[in-house]
């Protein structure tokens, strides 16, 4: 990261990188997702009712709810799960994730798709504000560098205008003294210190957790979606750990960068394999 990305970031709590993915790759992500669901290998769900992310607010509310990719992309067919694998261990990422969390960085969660419609609900902003109980939901700055819990790389697969709804947050939360009021996580009041982040199709966002985050109703007249991975520092585990990221197949197609995003916690990468072959609880 350049001096400048690391004050932003230290600033507002997340960064854009542009043009993660070429137009090529974004329309190859695509078609594989569309492709494994008319295959039938994977399939949408969609959160509704008691699932609903809006927090029942009347400014969050839409006419539809947020999908959600059920299969794990990292075990698809090659070349259909290339793409996705790269994301984790990416040549562009790697300086932002080692400079934030540490060259031993871990995939804790995803890479997960996510889709709306147009018309879709918002997500409640979420997260920030005051000293969070868990650790994997920090963030500070001591003796020149960064220190952070959790980060997110959100890849868009989709163009997101800044009027179009998608991810929102309230720059600097990461570091605010006192938790955010509910109205303005419902976007009720204050709207003027929610910030929505365009981007094009390719682009990615990488946040942390801390932040205050979540998404606004979706009102472009093309679907939204997005790849959305949470990394930690190696050593912290927050989502709960399966085996299917870690199948025996993919590990052996994996770069020695992508066997690493995916190791167990405290585990060196160089024996990940070995690892798994001999675990058998």
């Amino acid at each position: 990261m350049t001096e400048d990305e690391i004050y932003l970031f230290d600033l507002n709590g997340y960064i854009v990188i542009e043009q993660l993915l070429s137009h090529d790759e974004v329309a190859r992500c695509n078609e594989a997702i569309d492709q494994q669901v008319v295959d039938g290998h994977a399939h949408w769900h969609e959160r509704v009712e008691n699932e609903s992310l809006s927090g029942s607010s009347e400014t969050m509310a839409g006419t539809s709810h947020r999908q959600e990719l059920r299969g794990n992309v990292l075990t698809w067919d090659r070349p259909r799960c290339d793409l996705f694998r790269e994301m984790i261990a990416h040549p562009r990422v790697l300086p932002y994730f080692h400079e934030i969390l540490g060259e031993r960085y871990r995939l804790d969660a995803g890479p997960s798709v996510m889709g709306t419609r147009p018309g879709a609900e918002g997500h409640t902003l979420h997260n920030g504000g005051g000293e969070m109980k868990d650790i994997v939901h920090c963030y500070f700055f001591k003796n020149g560098r960064i220190f952070s819990g959790m980060i997110v790389l959100e890849v868009l697969l989709a163009d997101e205008g800044p009027d179009d709804g998608g991810l929102a947050v309230i720059p600097g939360s990461h570091k605010a003294n006192l938790p955010c009021p509910r109205d303005i996580k419902l976007w009720k009041t204050h709207r003027e210190h929610v910030r929505k982040i365009p981007g094009r199709a390719g682009d990615a966002v990488i946040f942390t957790e801390a932040l205050t985050h979540g998404a606004l109703p979706w009102s472009a007249d093309h679907d939204r979606r997005i790849v959305l991975s949470r990394f930690n520092p190696r050593c912290m585990v927050y989502h709960k750990i399966t085996r299917e990221a870690t199948d025996q197949d993919a590990l052996r197609e994996m770069t020695d960068a992508q066997r690493s995003a995916v190791a167990i916690p405290g585990v060196s990468p160089g024996i990940l394999v070995r690892h798994e072959e001999s675990f058998k609880g």
